[in-house]
């Protein structure tokens, strides 16, 4: 298993930094492709985060919330706006429950919906009681009917809050998230064009690997949607999405 740069007096691969747990998982991913070894940091700390034989460099980063400027969600208003303002009402009445712990919930839903409002807020009470009873670790699926899901991903602690709406997603509408998912993308192809500038010629190809932390997949119509809505490489050649805690592959694109 790759984890560093090649010694020459000892022989030795040396890892320069502890990996981070999402390169760990690209670390799998990677190896997995059977493309050639993979070696973590095979230049020391500087771009790329992975090698793959000689001639690909691949830089890697979460796929996360945190750079969007408003996590608001807008879709169809005749069920997501009265959902999302239920689900909110129900999820504050948790925060007496607080425990040191924060947990962000995205949830995403389909028509057609038929369970009533009382009904939706049971299943939502009982399901986050049985998750805080549970002592699972996010990130963490949570189907709360058919036609309604939750994901939980951990977050910063808030004093007095144990779970905070984070977005969610519409499958019959293309989805309020996936502009978050798309500009987050975006976000990060240009962040780190930038780093690996300096580096280009190290490599023959260079490859971004994003690990999805938003917890939604992509139907093969939101895949096209995403893609039409990438503004472009730059300087790297393939952009590959998997999921948080698995080998999944969520979505890869290759530079025209």
């Amino acid at each position: 298993m790759g984890t560093g740069k090649e010694d020459p007096a000892a022989g030795e691969f040396i890892r320069y930094t502890a990996m981070k747990p999402e390169e760990s998982f690209a670390e799998q991913y990677l190896m997995g492709l059977g493309l050639g070894q993979v070696i973590f940091e095979p230049d020391g700390n500087t771009p790329p985060d992975f090698s793959i034989g000689i001639s690909i460099g691949v830089e890697v980063r979460r796929l996360n919330q945190q750079y969007f400027s408003s996590s608001k969600p807008e879709g169809l208003e005749q069920l997501s706006f009265p959902l999302w303002n239920l689900i909110e009402k129900e999820i504050s009445k948790f925060d007496s429950k607080y425990n040191g712990n924060t947990y962000f919930i995205g949830f995403e839903f389909s028509r057609p919906y038929d369970e009533s409002p009382k009904e939706t807020a049971k299943s939502i009470r009982e399901k986050l009681n049985n998750f805080l009873l549970s002592g699972n670790s996010p990130p963490t699926d949570l189907p709360i009917n058919n036609g309604l899901n939750f994901f939980l991903l951990s977050a910063s602690p808030i004093p007095g809050r144990t779970f905070v709406m984070a977005g969610d997603l519409d499958h019959d509408s293309g989805g309020a998230i996936l502009p978050m998912f798309i500009d987050n993308i975006n976000y990060c192809i240009e962040q780190k064009s930038k780093k690996i500038e300096p580096y280009l010629n190290s490599y023959n190809e260079w490859w971004l690997l994003l690990i999805n932390t938003l917890g939604w997949g992509l139907d093969s119509k939101e895949k096209l949607y995403v893609k039409s809505k990438i503004s472009g490489l730059r300087k790297f050649n393939r952009l590959v999405i998997i999921r948080y805690g698995t080998e999944q592959l969520l979505l890869e694109m290759n530079r025209n």
